[in-house]
C-alpha cells in the first residue's frame, strides 16, 4: 500500500507540474494563483494585477507538496463481474 500510494503522489505531482507549466505558458491564471496572492497581501496585488498575467505569474515559482492516501485495498476474491450474464 505504501508504494502505492507514493505511486499516486508521484503520478499527481506530475500532473500538476504540466498544468501549471502549460497555464504560465499560455499566460492564463486558470489555477487562481493571484486571488490567493490578492487574497494574503492585497496592497502587493494592487501594485502588480495589471501585470500579474504577463509578467508574474509566467516566472513564478510553484511547489507542489501532494498527500494520497489509500484507505483500503480494495480487493475482492471473486470478481462481481462474474455473477453477471
Amino acid at each position: 500500500i505504501t508504494k502505492i500510494e507514493q505511486s499516486v503522489r508521484q503520478e499527481i505531482k506530475k500532473e500538476l507540474k504540466v498544468a501549471i507549466e502549460r497555464a504560465q505558458k499560455d499566460k492564463t491564471d486558470i489555477l487562481g494563483f493571484g486571488e490567493v496572492f490578492h487574497s494574503s497581501k492585497p496592497k502587493e496585488w494592487k501594485k502588480i494585477k495589471s501585470e500579474w498575467n504577463d509578467v508574474y505569474f509566467p516566472k513564478s515559482k510553484v511547489d507542489i507538496t501532494v498527500e494520497a492516501y489509500v484507505r483500503r485495498a480494495g480487493l475482492r476474491n471473486k470478481s462481481f463481474l462474474s455473477g453477471v450474464k
